[in-house]
This record gives structure tokens, C-alpha cells and sequence, in this order.
């Protein structure tokens, strides 16, 4: 017989306006993963979302034993606050010290996104100085940059180093 536990934990803001992290642990003698999406989806402490599912799926083939799932935007409601900008900041710096890798997984329509990109490179500064290891999944093709619901990477990822792509500084 095998047993097994998986243990969720989400922090959301006080009104419940804002999913800042959701944490999945389901073997605590394997690495850990923090994942950086866009956006805060629909997983909470018991409904899992496709995302949530794909993320797990393919952390566990490349046995990991538990994720932290945190967004560029943690606004469940589209209405982004200064305040909960800053919050989602910290709640990063904190995560990124309790895991072996990062992996940014924004997808590639965030190109065309400037404030998702702002976001993005402040986000990246702060694991850079946290001297966090950032991968990304690439795709069989060879291309990288892609969110985990990407038909040619949710089935299998395969993590590579990020490059971090030259900014252009807002004024």
C-alpha cells in the first residue's frame, strides 16, 4: 500500500482581493520549486485549476517535491493596487529563500505587455540578488519562455537556464 499527503497552503490579502502564494508539498526530502506565472488563476486551497495540475504533473517527473505558485499580478479581480504590488514583492523575496530553483513561466505574450515586463524585471532583480537559480521551460523546438499550459510543454518540461532579456528602462 502506498500513502501519500499533499499539503496546500494560500495566502491571500484580507478581503480576499489578492492570492499572493499557493503552496503545494507532497515530499519534503525532494527539491523545491517556486514558479513565477502572470497571473493569479483559479486554484485556491482545495480546487485545483489546469495550470496548478501541469505545474505539479511535470514537477513531480523531475522530482520535485514541492512548489510555490506566485504571479507578476496577485490581483484576483483584475485591480491592482499599489499595495498589493508591493506585498506580492515581498512575499517573493520571502519565498525565494525556502527553494532550490525558480522558474519563470510568465508565456511569451507578455512581450507586448510593458507593465507585465516592468514587473518581470523587477521581480528577476530581486532573485538575481537573492542569487536564486532561474530557469525557464523550453520547448522540444528549442524556443523558451513558455507558461506551463503551452501545448509543446505541459506534458513534459524541460528546464534551462533563464536569460534575462535586455529591458528597456521605463521613464
Amino acid at each position: 500500500m502506498i500513502k501519500s499527503t499533499l499539503r496546500t497552503e494560500v495566502t491571500y490579502d484580507d478581503g480576499m482581493k489578492n492570492k499572493y502564494v499557493v503552496k503545494k508539498d507532497w515530499d519534503k526530502t525532494k527539491r523545491k520549486a517556486l514558479i513565477l506565472m502572470k497571473n493569479a488563476g483559479q486554484t485556491d486551497e482545495i480546487v485545483q485549476d489546469q495550470t496548478t495540475m501541469y505545474v505539479m504533473n511535470n514537477l513531480a517527473k523531475l522530482d520535485y517535491g514541492s512548489v510555490i505558485i506566485m504571479n507578476l499580478f496577485p490581483s484576483l479581480e483584475d485591480k491592482e493596487t499599489n499595495e498589493s504590488a508591493t506585498e506580492n514583492l515581498k512575499c517573493i523575496q520571502e519565498e525565494v529563500t525556502k527553494v532550490d530553483d525558480v522558474i519563470i513561466a510568465v508565456g511569451t505574450g507578455i512581450e507586448t505587455n510593458k507593465e507585465a515586463q516592468k514587473r518581470l524585471h523587477m521581480i528577476v532583480a530581486i532573485l538575481l540578488d537573492k542569487k536564486a537559480t532561474i530557469l525557464q521551460i523550453e520547448c522540444p523546438k528549442g524556443r523558451r519562455g513558455f507558461h506551463p499550459l503551452y501545448p509543446a510543454v505541459k506534458n513534459g518540461w524541460k528546464l534551462v537556464p533563464y536569460e534575462i532579456p535586455l529591458v528597456e528602462q521605463a521613464d
